[in-house]
């Protein structure tokens, strides 16, 4: 008979156990905070960050003139062609669109950082703050009422978004989208707050007429409006009021016009409600035309 040569059942555990202990020792290498792929990722982000900030010395240095002082025309001229460039700010206010640097000290975001240039020329990384951006929808012209979808996206050049606070006051945790629906003009405000604790405050402007407004049937006779704030203004005959969100309260500008459609909605004159105390302190500060409206409300 041949004989066969194996391993017995405690040689094969002994060697499981050790290829797993290697396998361990393999993952932590390369995993973790002092792992390869760790570190490998915070080299990238560092050339990344050093990069952006050479970039804008390179544009600067292009800039100086033979009197060493910087031409700010050519420095907009060089900055619009860095790589990587989204944003020019002058006090946390953008002058992209404006294509023109009126004046120094100024940020610039390249690559996600944002980066000082001071008055003397000096470029500095400064503290990475989240990028914010949104969109809205639907994008044209609704009705008053209607619902508008406001969709923020933020990102940040290192670490994570660590939350979004809403307009209204609530918490997103480590997302990078949100969504928020409002129904009337106005301007929100959201917070946009990063791993390393910088915040982004973001404006988001619903007005100019994103939403259509609404006027109430054409009075037939003089009578008394109150508003959702109750006060009271006397609208005059021939004149409908505005019932929208946004025109329908007295300390806002209650605005009323002399014409609408057949969807009230304004087709002639617009006036502004101005409170005033009496009729005659109102006659008091113009001439003819408001001595007329007085007339009116009487």
């Amino acid at each position: 008979m041949k004989k066969s040569k194996g391993i017995t059942l405690i040689a094969l555990v002994i060697t499981i156990i050790v290829l797993l202990i290697l396998a361990g020792v393999s993952i932590a290498t390369l995993t973790g905070e002092n792992g390869l792929l760790t570190k490998s990722n915070t080299a990238k982000t560092v050339t990344v960050k050093k990069s952006a900030e050479e970039k804008v010395k390179i544009a600067v240095t292009g800039s100086l003139g033979t009197d060493g002082e910087i031409d700010l025309n050519d420095l907009n001229t060089n900055l619009r062609q860095v790589e990587g460039l989204t944003d020019i700010l002058y006090n946390n206010t953008s002058i992209f669109a404006d294509n023109k640097i009126e004046k120094l000290p100024i940020d610039v975001v390249v690559d996600g950082y944002v980066i000082e240039i001071d008055e003397n020329g000096k470029v500095t990384m400064k503290k990475i703050k989240p990028n914010v951006s949104h969109t809205i929808t639907p994008e044209t012209q609704v009705a008053d009422g209607a619902e508008i979808t406001i969709k923020i996206t933020a990102t940040i050049a290192e670490g994570t978004i660590s939350k979004i606070i809403m307009p209204d006051g609530n918490e997103v945790k480590n997302v990078n989208e949100v969504t928020y629906a409002v129904t009337e003009n106005d301007e929100y405000e959201f917070v946009v707050e990063g791993s390393n604790g910088e915040k982004t405050v973001h404006i988001v402007n619903i007005t100019n007429g994103k939403y259509v407004e609404k006027f109430s049937d054409i009075y037939t006779e003089t009578k008394p409006y109150t508003d959702k704030n109750g006060k009271t203004a006397r609208i005059p005959k021939g004149f409908a009021v505005g019932v929208s969100n946004t025109i329908n309260k007295i300390d806002n500008g209650l605005v009323i016009t002399d014409s609408i459609d057949a969807n009230h909605f304004s087709t002639g004159n617009e006036f502004v409600w101005i409170p005033v105390e009496s009729a005659s302190d109102f006659v008091r500060r113009d001439g003819w035309a408001l001595r007329e409206f007085a007339r009116l409300c009487k």
